[in-house]
């Protein structure tokens, strides 16, 4: 390579739509031979079939960060030549066979900014030589590039167990399948732009060590998908992972000297991220999650309840809701101030404008059995037992008033370590749970669905604040769709004792998720589904209130059972339904009436340059579902469903 620098309305069953979905006619097209994912949000294509050499490619880039699309360039060649074997060199100067399309001109307009306010909209346009991008900032441009990787079509597809390499190609030779590869069903005319601004996947790396490697490669999954965030949680109670200048004895809190992210680990992150246009927010969870905290010198002493024990108890329930316990010891005045510490030095080392200050599942139990917290917070109380039952976990009124009014004091004063113009990011429970207020314009991650005595979601619960004033901006991590680490059983072995087991026993929340139950949830118009309701037949209503204040969700894969081995297989291709949903909303006539026989043809498609590219992704169905129909003979899916019922297509 060479650089000069859908869908049809439908009835579906009750436990993925909507009751409420209306049918509707979708304007949507079949998109040729399933190339693209995500969908773009308009687009026009021909008949021709253009030839094209992926390694011959010129790229003349005008504007923008000339190093990000150079590399992106190149990623265009190494891509598209991963699920196909190009044609034999025979003629030309450099000895390789030009194709029809011969170069690719790429014009950024504007001028970059923070990745946050980054305009992702491009245009692409493909004529019988050449290819034409368009984009106001580099990122734009970097999507389009992604598109155009996808655009470019395999005459024969090698099959996913062979590699693109001289070998492989040699065995393809011999088997017959023709080399080289085309723009099919040009000349393109694709105008697209992201539904929602945050589009992420929340990686945990503090409950199984997740190395650089492997964190590398799910940045390019989510690049190739058109996601733009990755949530690093980056630290939890189990570990401490990462090099800390300001409390170096931390390193201790890591499970072995090789499981440590090095400051230039973090910043080798951050740079391939950004190369790809994402974002990185790190989460340093407090008060609770907080048990490694303790293996610092000079944090351990505000932190209470290490590793469980609260008030004589020798299990972690019901000091905490997973192993091992801890929490911040938030009366503490010296508490703040300390942890204030890493915030400033993390805060630093991290450059995204976002920096997620944890803020979830505060251990009441932990704080209302602790002399530390309770002579503090309740000055004078001789017996606990009038502020917390302890003999029934129960907190008093007085007890709660004192946590909403003494976790705020904390709350204020170590967002104070945040440089000017850094936006916190908080899970809901902080402001829904503890009634502490933040700023406006804080971003709050909601992960709780129903609410059977509210009658609500956490998300519909945080428009209500916002309706009252508060300004806060949403993050959709509902648990119930996009919690995609679920499904493989209990870990812990006291799976029966107690609500503490209840969030790894096969219970609503961790069941599997499909990546059809994904795909069809939508942040701002889905009805959410009630999740007391087991069977997955009640469902809630729409969100009300200003859902411009939804800025988009993040599916999670947390790290109970998660480490390098298996983080694809549960990550991809799910998230890429996810990617989808998000980046495509605008193009569906409702997210309740997608139409998974026009979706999966693409997603196996996607799903195949995933595995060319290195993924150990899910198998999606049996390789004779690529050419025949599978499921609409006995789905009860009707007559005139737009693509149910025709012969699918494969590449």
């Amino acid at each position: 390579m060479q650089l000069s620098v859908i869908l049809a309305a439908t009835t579906l069953v009750a436990s993925v739509f909507a009751a409420d979905a209306a049918p509707a006619v979708s304007p949507l097209t079949k998109v040729p031979h399933n190339l693209l994912w995500p969908r773009p949000q308009t687009w026009t294509a021909g008949t021709t079939d253009n030839t094209i050499n992926p390694q011959a490619l010129v790229f003349n880039i005008v504007g923008g960060d000339q190093a990000k699309l150079t590399k992106a360039a190149n990623r265009v060649s190494t891509n598209a030549l991963a699920v196909g074997c190009n044609v034999l060199p025979s003629y030309g100067c450099s000895g390789q066979v030009y194709g029809d399309i011969t170069t690719v001109s790429v014009t950024v307009s504007g001028t970059d900014g923070d990745l946050a306010d980054a305009d992702e909209s491009y245009t692409l346009d493909t004529t019988s030589s050449g290819v034409t991008i368009t984009a106001v900032h580099t990122v734009g441009a970097l999507r389009a590039l992604e598109t155009l990787t996808q655009l470019i079509k395999p005459v024969s597809k090698l099959p996913d167990w062979i590699a693109s390499d001289a070998a492989g190609c040699a065995a393809a030779d011999a088997a017959g399948l023709a080399r080289g590869f085309v723009v099919p069903n040009g000349p393109w005319h694709i105008v697209d732009k992201p539904s929602y601004s945050y589009r992420g996947v929340s990686l945990d790396t503090s409950r199984n060590y997740i190395p650089v490697s492997a964190i590398k490669r799910t940045l390019d999954g989510l690049a190739a998908t058109k996601l733009n965030v990755l949530h690093w949680h980056i630290v939890d109670a189990t570990s401490f992972p990462v090099v800390s200048t300001s409390y170096p004895d931390l390193a201790t809190a890591a499970y072995d000297a090789l499981s440590v992210y090095s400051y230039d680990d973090v910043k080798a992150v951050i740079a391939y991220a950004a190369d790809r246009g994402i974002r990185v927010i790190p989460e340093f969870d407090t008060p609770a999650h907080a048990n490694a905290y303790s293996f610092s010198k000079g944090l351990a002493p505000y932190v209470l309840c290490v590793n469980g024990g609260a008030a004589g108890t020798t299990s972690f329930w019901p000091t905490c809701p997973e192993p091992p316990c801890g929490n911040v010891n938030i009366a503490d005045p010296g508490a703040a101030p300390a942890f204030g510490a890493l915030v400033k030095e993390y805060s630093a080392l991290f450059t995204d404008s976002v920096f997620h200050m944890g803020g979830d599942e505060i251990e009441r139990f932990c704080l209302g059995t602790s002399k530390e917290y309770v002579n503090l917070a309740h000055p004078g109380v001789t017996d606990f037992n009038t502020v917390f039952n302890a003999s029934t976990n129960t907190p008093s009124a007085t007890f709660e008033k004192q946590l909403t009014a003494t976790y705020q004091v904390y709350a204020d004063t170590i967002r104070k370590a945040l440089p000017t113009g850094k936006v916190a990011q908080y899970w809901e429970d902080i402001v829904l749970s503890e009634g502490v207020t933040v700023p406006a314009g804080s971003i709050i991650q909601v992960w709780n669905s129903w609410d059977n005595k509210a009658q609500k979601n956490s998300l519909q619960k945080v428009l209500d604040l916002n309706a009252k004033g508060a300004g806060y901006k949403i993050v959709d991590t509902n648990n119930d769709y996009y919690y995609l680490d679920g499904g493989s059983g209990a870990w812990l072995t006291d799976r029966g004792f107690g609500p503490g087991g209840d969030s790894w026993k096969e219970n609503y929340w961790t069941k599997y998720k499909t990546w059809q139950r994904v795909y069809t949830h939508d942040p701002r118009t889905s009805a959410q589904e009630n999740t007391t309701d087991t069977d997955g037949t009640g469902l809630a209503g729409k969100p009300k209130g200003d859902l411009s204040a939804i800025i988009g969700a993040s599916a999670a894969i947390w790290g109970e059972r998660i480490d390098a081995n298996n983080l694809d297989v549960k990550l991809w291709p799910r998230a890429a339904a996810a990617a989808e949903a998000l980046w495509s909303a605008d193009a569906f006539p409702t997210p309740d009436a997608k139409d998974f026989f026009e979706a999966q043809p693409r997603l196996q498609v996607f799903r195949d340059r995933l595995i060319s590219r290195g993924f150990n992704a899910e198998a999606l169905q049996p390789f004779w579902c690529n050419y025949n129909q599978c499921g609409a003979a006995f789905s009860g899916y009707p007559a005139g469903l737009a693509f149910g019922n025709q012969k699918p297509t494969y590449w």
